[in-house]
């Protein structure tokens, strides 16, 4: 044990002038919230879980990209700010890109930014689920997809979680390397349209026109 302590120590740098305080982990600010601690001990899931998750992704007949992109989001493996500091690389803030309130990683811009989260609570509303979601990337994307427990469309929910994650971080990177106002509304149209492609791509059979896939998203994805 106390080799493990050592190794989990051994990257963290000591401040001497900073005084020593107790920090929440699963809220990005270091607060605990009663909504946080629920949502640990509901969503806590087993490595068999998670591996059922990475099965189900490399099974679901969207462009290989997609899939790479959510592999790397549930491994923590995207660039984000916090992740380029980790490995050394050093930005002018490591502040969120789309708030500018706290560090950027990916529990907090994907599911628990002021600017993204509004869009999970409209996604929430078309599955008919309620409750709160939790914000580490594998134990949202368990949560939305199982339905609460209905297992209900589990591939389509799947593949809108997905195409809504790349559509914020598409839009993210546009606000960065070209200077784009990131509009939540856009971020939802462009997820809406990147689903009913993904679909009319690999389903032969699939004849509905895009404006009745985006009028009636609701029907497709509950």
């Amino acid at each position: 044990m106390a080799v493990q302590f050592l190794e989990e120590i051994s990257n963290v740098p000591i401040q001497s002038q900073v005084k020593d305080n107790m920090i929440w982990l699963p809220e990005p600010n270091g607060q605990y919230t009663t909504r946080s601690a629920y949502s640990l001990c509901m969503n806590t899931r087993s490595v068999n879980s998670e591996d059922k998750i990475f099965k189900t992704i490399w099974q679901l007949h969207i462009p290989p990209r997609a899939v790479i992109f959510c592999w790397r989001l549930l491994k923590n493996r995207l660039p984000t700010k916090v992740n380029l500091l980790r490995r050394n690389v050093f930005t002018q803030a490591t502040t969120c890109s789309l708030c500018d309130c706290v560090q950027e990683d990916a529990a907090h811009l994907f599911f628990n930014c002021k600017k993204t989260i509004g869009l999970w609570w409209e996604s929430l509303s078309w599955v008919r689920g309620a409750g709160p979601l939790s914000i580490n990337p594998v134990h949202h994307f368990y949560q939305f997809c199982d339905g609460f427990g209905t297992n209900v469309n589990y591939t389509t929910r799947c593949g809108w979680w997905i195409a809504l994650t790349c559509s914020i971080w598409q839009h993210r990177n546009q606000l960065i390397f070209q200077g784009k106002p990131f509009d939540p509304c856009k971020v939802m149209d462009y997820a809406i349209y990147l689903a009913w492609s993904w679909i009319k791509a690999k389903d032969k059979d699939f004849s509905t026109s895009f404006n009745h896939w985006s009028s009636n998203i609701s029907t497709f994805v509950a």
